[in-house]
């Protein structure tokens, strides 16, 4: 008789950008069930590093030019677009460049904190064609989730009109791809075997993205229980939490305004949300999130698991 531990796990590929994965016997269905939705997941969901923005000295639009450098603004702009970034111990940073004479600007010119790590640096930004030209500036990077028009990032980031916002996509999953091919177990061979493949960008791994999409689709039907097995009468500690704002709990100013600007007012609110379910906020990332965890353990609550 089939059961949920009859499910085992094999690494078919795996390298820094690449892995392919299966899981089986799966029940006849299941596979094209789980492989759409996992797919779904991994291509929108999972939280990345993107550029989004730069200034350039002297550069005040996206359709200027730079005299001494081959590229117009527009190229330089795409180029950095495939800036492969990881951040530690931070959701944004700056990365600067002073670039002086004839020169093959790449991304490892680029001056970077210790919490910046450039995976890519022989990434070409521009062509520097001329012995008097200066190229100064700032790219300023984030952490985040999904796709970002440049009009979006203008409008949620508040930069300066010295600052061109650029079309973000955080995303480290490159390409997924799944296919189902019959499986045997026992006497049967009505069961499913699920093979999923995941391209990623350098500063994820495959694993990393498939475990991270694999909770996120946990979320949602664990939410979904909860709410079926609820009474719908909230309990007097749930009531004392809906009376206890957030701001009682001693945030920083940059945490606590990161929940609000989510509509999170409340510590039943707040305490009603996993990990992930934070982490999938708008302008929320590992730095709230620890900061979140302190302040509840202080006042021996957790967020739900």
């Amino acid at each position: 008789m089939w059961d949920l531990n009859a499910i085992g796990f094999s690494i078919e590929k795996e390298n820094e950008t690449f892995g392919e994965y299966s899981f089986g016997p799966l029940e006849s269905g299941y596979g094209l069930t789980f492989g759409t939705a996992l797919r779904r997941i991994l291509l929108s969901s999972i939280i990345g590093v993107a550029p989004v923005g730069i200034t350039i000295d002297g550069v005040v639009h996206e359709f200027s030019t730079i005299e001494g450098v081959v590229e117009d603004v527009e190229e330089i702009i795409l180029n950095v677009k495939k800036l492969v970034i990881d951040l530690e111990g931070t959701d944004e940073a700056t990365l600067s460049f002073d670039i002086k004479g004839e020169k093959d600007f790449t991304a490892g010119d680029l001056k970077v904190s210790s919490e910046v790590k450039i995976l890519n640096p022989e990434l070409h930004i521009a062509t520097i064609s001329s012995s008097k030209t200066r190229m100064k500036g700032e790219i300023y990077v984030k952490r985040g989730k999904g796709y970002m028009l440049e009009e979006e990032v203008a409008e949620a980031e508040n930069f300066s009109q010295l600052v061109i916002p650029i079309d973000a996509y955080f995303s480290p999953v490159l390409k997924v791809n799944f296919r189902v091919e019959p499986m045997r177990f026992e006497e049967s061979v009505n069961f499913d075997k699920l093979i999923i493949g995941v391209s990623t960008k350098k500063n994820k791994t495959p694993r990393a993205a498939l475990t991270e999409a694999v909770e996120i689709a946990i979320n949602y039907p664990t939410r979904f229980k909860e709410l079926l097995l609820s009474d719908g009468n909230a309990s007097s500690d749930k009531n004392d939490l809906n009376d206890m704002k957030i701001e009682d709990l001693g945030f920083d100013k940059r945490t606590l305004n990161a929940l609000k600007n989510n509509n999170i007012e409340t510590v039943a609110q707040l305490v009603d949300m996993s990990e992930s379910d934070l982490m999938n906020l708008k302008h929320f990332g590992a730095t709230a999130l620890k900061r979140v965890k302190e302040s509840l353990q202080k006042a021996n609550l957790k967020l739900k698991e």
